[in-house]
């Protein structure tokens, strides 16, 4: 005869589950561990808390160098654009000593000397807004060095 409650001679009953549970756990290991889970639980939220956190600040210091980065390249890009602007005016410049030069020698070659006094003046004074122009830009690059914008202000 045999009963399900009975197993080799001995009652099967709570008792004996949490017993054998507890011997093969290693006696307290069972309790530590439920007894600590909380603390474990809080140490984890805590971890994830530190690690986003971390993230964020790192996210707001790259958005910060993002702004700075842009703010330079805004400022290379209207240097670039000045230059560019020097070169077209000294092109046109060129091209109208040029345009004058034949038209004077075609509607009249007796004056080639008097034209060319003329057109060396034109030169000259080209010569000299193409200097002004180069040193205003380069007194905007000295100030845009010495005081920057400040990315967040818009300065």
């Amino acid at each position: 005869m045999t009963d399900s409650t009975h197993l080799a001679g001995m009652t099967w009953g709570w008792g004996a589950v949490f017993g054998l549970v507890n011997l093969v756990l290693g006696g307290g290991a069972f309790a530590a561990w439920l007894k600590n889970r909380p603390a474990m639980q809080k140490n984890k939220q805590d971890a994830e808390e530190k690690l986003r956190d971390d993230l964020i600040t790192r996210v707001q210091k790259l958005e910060a160098d993002k702004a700075v980065q842009d703010a330079k390249l805004e400022a290379e890009r209207l240097r670039h654009d000045a230059q560019m602007a020097i070169m077209r005016h000294r092109v046109n410049n060129a091209d109208a000593c040029l345009d004058a030069l034949l038209m004077l020698l075609k509607t009249s070659p007796d004056k080639v000397a008097e034209a060319v006094i003329h057109i060396e003046q034109m030169r000259a004074r080209q010569q000299q807004e193409v200097a002004i122009e180069r040193g205003a830009q380069a007194g905007a690059a000295i100030v845009n060095v010495a005081s920057p914008p400040h990315p967040l202000i818009g300065e």
